[in-house]
């Protein structure tokens, strides 16, 4: 299961670290390219698409992953062109109607509730963005539910990298600033949606006569009381770019949101790739073998899990701002001062399916709603008590404190079910390992900006690696594993 879970995980990881390497080739482009108030704008309608999208999924894509480990399993007699027939047909309708609702509403509030002119006209052609990626998230469900990870990578990437060169087309040959850069994601992602529907359909002999309304209800049962879930963790992870532009500005939106970005394209490699991969296996793990075997699973997981968290929380508090210069330009240099705020609540973000998989495994994934609701809310009430005093600052220790919550209290209900055991001795000398690799990262010193950064980085990985092997005698039983298997 290890071996999967390393397999999965690593498929992954190097499909996100190729996406993110087409975010940090963009990220400078669009971040020299646009202004800082143009960048925080391009970040603030981004959070509405997204809140707009969460509306329109209604919760099902919680549902693909619960859903399909019955069906493989041969619950049901649901066949696999019956499910992907309903889940894609379905999302198609209610993102349809979300797609509506934000039209609607584009044309209904004033211009000066969004306080941003620029975002307010571009709202009402990009509501059709809504029905695109509500039908994306359930097609990346699927190839999570499927275990496809190499499938997945590969969409991904293919996806990125064309929506990277068809977005740059047009911004410098067409339409320039952000409107061309929406219309080329527009071109991009439907073309994306378009080939992936016309390659399940074949596969898999999708078709709308094998929607099942029976099933559909049972995924909308599941799933839709997850939609103040979807919502408050949007608002929880994007609700400060409206306060933030509303209290200090488009240029403190623009500080904020590019190191906010830069942290997130490190969540999407390492903390994003290991629950995609984590969370189907011990699902259907838990199908096949019960609560003990799933237990000391979800244990091992949860180690190597924090063993990695040290390591990067340490490196980008060593180089993140170094980084975010370097690639988004000095005019960004203010920004740098979130990013150890951010990453370590992402890093604990991260713990949720692990601590709370008794909450998953269970289908009691509402349980999870008042606490998500109450972190978005604590959210937004603590932005405007703490912009005014310390700035963005303020954005980046609300979201550090919400996550801090959100955690705890997964891993409360989760023990209800299934109790995981944080190891506290694993992670004070994990904390203490990469301590010292931050004071030795810290010391190195080259002339030329990139290379002082790679020699920083580079050496902050050998470090951690040679102290693990010396003081962690499970990453050495692990290696000789690895090494007699090979």
């Amino acid at each position: 299961m290890l071996g999967r879970l390393f397999r999965n995980s690593s498929n992954y990881a190097v499909g996100s670290l190729l996406v993110t390497l087409a975010g940090i080739i963009s990220f400078p482009l669009f971040t020299r390219t646009f202004s800082v108030a143009e960048y925080g704008t391009l970040n603030l309608i981004s959070s509405v698409l997204l809140l707009w999208t969460g509306l329109g999924k209604l919760g099902v894509q919680q549902s693909i992953i619960r859903f399909h480990a019955e069906a493989s399993a041969g619950s049901h007699q649901i066949t696999e062109s019956v499910f992907l027939s309903t889940v894609l047909i379905g999302m198609a309708c209610t993102g349809a109607m979300a797609a509506a609702a934000l039209a609607i509403v584009s044309v209904v509030v004033p211009a000066a509730w969004w306080h941003n002119e620029q975002a307010a006209k571009l709202l009402l052609p990009l509501s059709l963005l809504i029905i695109v990626r509500v039908l994306d998230s359930g097609v990346v469900n699927i190839l999570r539910a499927q275990e496809r990870s190499f499938f997945f990578s590969v969409y991904n990437v293919i996806r990125k990298y064309a929506a990277l060169a068809i977005i740059l087309t047009v911004m410098f040959h067409f339409v320039p600033k952000l409107e061309g850069f929406y219309l080329g994601t527009f071109i991009a992602e439907v073309a994306a949606i378009l080939l992936m529907l016309v390659y399940f359909s074949r596969k898999h002999d999708v078709d709308i006569k094998k929607f099942s309304p029976n099933l559909y209800k049972r995924m909308l049962a599941f799933g839709l009381p997850m939609i103040a879930f979807e919502v408050s963790g949007i608002v929880l992870n994007l609700g400060d770019r409206y306060v933030i532009q509303a209290k200090l500005g488009g240029e403190a939106l623009g500080q904020y949101s590019a190191a906010y970005n830069l942290c997130e394209y490190l969540q999407t490699v390492l903390i994003a790739s290991f629950g995609q991969a984590l969370m189907p296996m011990y699902l259907k793990h838990w199908e096949s073998n019960g609560d003990e075997d799933t237990k000391r699973f979800i244990k091992r997981a949860l180690r190597f899990y924090l063993l990695v968290a040290m390591a990067v929380f340490a490196g980008m508090l060593a180089v993140g701002q170094e980084i975010l210069t370097l690639l988004a330009s000095d005019k960004y240099l203010q920004g740098g001062v979130v990013i150890p705020f951010v990453v370590a609540g992402f890093l604990i973000d991260g713990l949720i399916p692990i601590l709370g998989a008794g909450i998953y495994i269970h289908k009691q994934n509402r349980l999870l709603i008042p606490g998500v609701i109450v972190a978005a809310v604590v959210n937004i009430l603590l932005n405007i008590a703490l912009l005014p005093i310390y700035g963005i600052v303020g954005a980046g220790v609300a979201t550090l404190i919400c996550y801090v919550f959100l955690a705890g209290f997964a891993w409360y209900l989760g023990a209800r079910h299934l109790r995981v055991e944080l190891p506290v001795l694993d992670v004070c000398k994990f904390a203490a390992l990469a301590t010292i690799m931050y004071f030795v990262v810290q010391s190195v010193y080259v002339e030329s900006r990139l290379l002082d950064l790679f020699a920083k980085v580079l050496t902050g990985i050998v470090v951690y690696a040679l102290l693990l092997l010396a003081f962690d005698k499970q990453t050495r039983d692990l290696l000789l594993l690895l090494k007699t298997r090979h």
